[in-house]
């Protein structure tokens, strides 16, 4: 059965509004070409750190925003009061992310944002595929599977970005950069500092070492900051972290 056609159906019939879809209890529209890559049940751990740590008039980053599913959620915990900033460099994700966003009549509390983050501010190369909505586009060409074609997009620090904003508070921030975590970490260390927002970081391995990064370099940037590092809702160690190999989320809390 040829399923890209069918969502691609969906996508015509449905005229661009998307399909309901359920995810870990909170209602949302998805573009149909899109909805099967959730299940109900996506991401049940960081979800449920957000909707625990998330007030009716939050700030949140969403970092690497891919088609907005992240932030739509988030606005939806927020409601109308709350801001989410969704950045995305990747000039056709970005596309499906304003479709997400228009879809869920958001457009008052989610704010696209196209542009990479890390450690500076300019112009950067972003890596993309020719695969619509790759959830591996990124600023290391890592992926041996697929053309990777490099393009250039502008890129901020979290720091530049909320003192732009003139943002008083931050209250939550996901970071899911593809091998960019340490620079993206840096890039926000007052931010860490002084607005102490809960954080999700998600750690790639593969491509941190393509980058010339190192786990335990990232580990020495999040054991500098006033947070509590959680794995699975448990501390873990440099030594744990360090020898992880695969994709994984870590939580960080402000310590009291």
């Amino acid at each position: 059965m040829n399923t890209k056609f069918i969502y691609n159906f969906l996508e015509k019939i449905t005229f661009g509004k998307g399909l309901p879809k359920t995810v870990n209890g909170i209602k949302v529209q998805l573009p149909a070409k899109y909805i099967r890559y959730f299940p109900s049940n996506y991401e049940a751990e960081n979800f449920g750190f957000l909707q625990s740590s998330i007030t009716k008039d939050a700030v949140v980053l969403d970092i690497g925003a891919h088609i907005g599913l992240f932030a739509t959620i988030a606005a939806k915990l927020a409601g109308n009061q709350g801001k989410i900033f969704a950045f995305e460099p990747a000039p056709a994700t970005q596309k499906i992310l304003h479709q997400t966003i228009a879809i869920n009549h958001l457009q008052h509390t989610i704010t696209p944002v196209a542009a990479a983050m890390g450690s500076q501010v300019g112009i950067i190369t972003f890596f993309v595929s020719d695969d619509e909505a790759d959830n591996s586009n990124s600023l290391v060409s890592y992926k041996e599977d697929r053309k990777l074609n490099g393009i250039n997009v502008p890129v901020n620090t979290i720091d530049n970005f909320v003192h732009s904003q003139q943002l008083q508070k931050v209250d939550f921030i996901k970071i899911d950069v593809e091998g960019a975590e340490l620079d993206t970490l840096q890039g926000g260390l007052q931010v860490f500092k002084t607005m102490q927002p809960k954080v999700i970081v998600a750690i790639h391995p593969e491509p941190i070492k393509k980058k010339g990064d190192s786990l335990a370099a990232i580990y020495d940037v999040l054991q500098s900051l006033p947070y509590t590092i959680l794995y699975n809702e448990q501390p873990i160690s440099k030594a744990t972290f360090c020898a992880n190999t695969n994709l994984i989320d870590v939580h960080l809390i402000p310590k009291k």
